[in-house]
């Protein structure tokens, strides 16, 4: 088909393009785990490269990462209908967002001006590469408004008006590139956009007019055979089975196991697999230094099928009666157990609490590690047994590594996480609880850290999860009737109603509002201490907003009526809550009371009180 011209293009050559959206092609659909899979997947392409010793020329030499596709038709009034990747180039421009945002605000003088990519100023107004709905060309004016602070810029992008599920997903999707950049590609930013926009490379299959466009599309989705990964293990595994009633068993079974997969994502048939074989069979990843060779945990996630037909010998396959098993039975058991995490991690089951805990955190090895935790052999309450259990332990490890100030990305959390595989991996539950326990003491002994945390040194999210942990916590403690719940502390689309981080203390230190008995020396003793972790609550947005200004003492009353962080510095909920009563009087080590008015001495109790509730909330099992 001669109208047919696909060129490989890198992100600068495609983003000097301009793209208009069908109609069909508006909805954003990326969830945070896509964009988190993408970004590690362009990281690790650029740390495998990366030397510190290089000049920015050889980054053109380092080996480039593959986007995928997209279809367009020929340019029509200066725009490229878009007629297929609205995804991954939505997704990309995210990326390129976040950047040039972050270049910006860290005065990163020599990166890449990333500003041209993004689209041009016409008549005043800014027109994206890409042609977003009103509401989206919103909330990127918002978050690309540089002349507010990030933190700021996010909060009024976040309450645009009239914002769709897309849109949502859109400030989802730019929290996940916060919070999952790696260090090191901070701290060699300026390579790093180098790599993004010169070897990314996508290519971009153009024709000549938007019909045929939607013609090839046609062709490329619908017609032929594709055969992927999963096609290809499932015909190893059922060319070894020759009994044709077997067969036809295995691949009944087969389906209804995938079917049941793609029901939760249409990707989630090979994340299984390449969990599954990771966390029951792999034993080696590739090693830290440049030029260290693939090992099982990274051709698994490059070619499943592959590492599975050279290593049958390592799952006990070997007869056609173990292909019939894996299929028929193995396959089916694990896949039920992964549907089941998939579940917990979307919405919270009672006593599965942390495995929603840690997806929320954006953890994306917890299907690894738990299914490395089951046996075949499992019955149901043993294998829900230790998903409990194990998720448990991750949500510990994964607080104390906050505590300590480590990040809690991809990069620094895939050799740890890939070793507690291992080390739990196929453990009878009584085994399994006691090297966790084992496991807890080298943990526990970091929460009493907490006291030390502050605001100003340590990712936002961090914090508002500590404090949503500790608020549900005493919400439960207490047995109140009207709890807000982690999940609406933690929902970061309410608008005015998302629940922020409230500094207990008014931001400009007042010499005749706060005289030396408050225990404050200067203003920088003032600012240093009003970030600590014992001087912050949370509030509403909008209540956080009207407040900011006032001193503590004039905040009390509007405190009295908020959820429990807020309330217990009043003495009034202690005098009208007999649950809190019984609760205060039984854990009368903690020192939860009413305080009115807050000194840098008030600073330390709340902090006492504080790691005293997380030791009950993070309690050995």
């Amino acid at each position: 088909m001669a109208y047919v011209n696909p060129q490989t293009q890198s992100l600068k050559l495609c983003f000097q393009s301009h793209y208009s959206l069908p109609y069909f092609q508006r909805e954003y659909k990326w969830d945070s785990r896509h964009i988190a899979e993408m970004l590690n997947d362009i990281q690790s392409a650029f740390l495998l490269n990366y030397d510190p010793t290089n000049g920015r020329k050889e980054v053109s030499s380092y080996s480039p990462y593959f986007l995928g596709s997209i279809i367009t038709s020929v340019e029509t009034g200066g725009k490229k209908p878009l007629i297929d990747g609205q995804q991954r180039l939505t997704s990309t421009f995210l990326l390129l967002a976040y950047l040039e945002r972050y270049r910006r605000d860290n005065n990163v003088l020599n990166a890449l001006d990333l500003s041209t990519l993004l689209g041009s100023v016409s008549y005043g107004a800014m027109d994206y590469s890409i042609e977003f709905s009103q509401s989206r060309r919103a909330i990127f004016d918002k978050y690309l408004d540089y002349t507010k602070p990030v933190l700021e810029a996010m909060r009024d992008a976040e309450e645009v008006p009239g914002l769709d599920d897309g849109d949502k997903k859109i400030l989802d999707a730019l929290r996940t590139i916060e919070s999952l950049l790696d260090s090191k590609s901070k701290a060699a930013i300026a390579f790093f956009i180098d790599y993004v926009v010169e070897r990314v490379l996508l290519i971009d299959i153009s024709v000549t007019s938007e019909s045929e466009a939607h013609r090839v599309f046609v062709t490329m989705n619908d017609r032929g055979l594709r055969l992927g990964p999963i096609d290809l293990l499932k015909g190893q595994i059922l060319s070894k089975i020759p009994v044709p009633a077997d067969a036809q068993s295995c691949h009944a079974a087969w389906v209804q196991t995938i079917n049941r997969l793609r029901s939760i994502d249409p990707e989630e048939d090979s994340l299984f697999f390449r969990n599954l074989l990771r966390a029951k069979w792999a034993e080696k990843m590739r090693g830290k230094s440049k030029g260290d060779p693939a090992e099982d945990f990274d051709i698994i996630g490059e070619a499943y099928h592959r590492w599975f037909e050279d290593n049958t010998s390592r799952l006990a396959i070997s007869t056609s009666d173990d292909y019939v098993r894996f299929a028929r039975d193995d396959i089916p058991k694990f896949a039920e157990i992964y549907a089941f995490i998939k579940a917990a991690e979307i919405e919270l089951k009672p006593g599965f609490e942390c495995i929603y805990f840690n997806a929320a955190r954006k953890f994306s090895f917890q299907s690894m590690i738990l299914l490395a935790s089951t046996k075949v052999s499992d019955n149901t309450t043993d294998w829900q047994k230790k998903l409990a259990l194990v998720a448990r332990l991750i949500d510990l490890i994964l607080t104390t590594r906050t505590i300590e100030g480590k990040e809690n990305n991809y990069d620094n959390l895939k050799e740890i996480s890939f070793s507690l595989a291992k080390d739990i991996r196929d453990k009878d539950f009584g085994v399994l609880l006691a090297q966790v326990r084992t496991e807890w003491i080298k943990y526990a002994p970091i929460l009493p850290d907490l006291a030390k945390l502050r605001y100003a040194k340590s990712d936002r999210s961090d914090i508002l999860y500590l404090l949503a942990r500790i608020a549900c916590h005493l919400e439960e403690s207490f047995a109140l009737t009207n709890r807000v719940g982690f999940s609406t502390y933690w929902q970061r689309d309410r608008g005015m109603k998302t629940f922020d981080i409230e500094h207990l203390l008014k931001d400009v230190f007042d010499t005749a509002a706060l005289p030396t008995a408050h225990g404050f020396s200067d203003p920088k003793d003032y600012g240093e201490a009003r970030n600590l972790f014992g001087a912050l609550a949370l509030l509403p947005r909008s209540r956080n907003r009207s407040l900011q200004d006032k001193a503590y003492r004039d905040k009390l009353a509007a405190y009295g009526t908020e959820n429990v962080l807020a309330q217990t510095l009043c003495d009034a909920f202690y005098q009208n809550n007999p649950n809190v009563a019984t609760y205060v009087l039984a854990n009368a080590s903690i020192g939860l009371a009413a305080i009115p008015d807050f000194s840098k001495a008030d600073i330390a109790k709340r902090s006492g009180v504080y790691v005293a509730v997380a030791q009950q909330v993070w309690q050995a099992p």
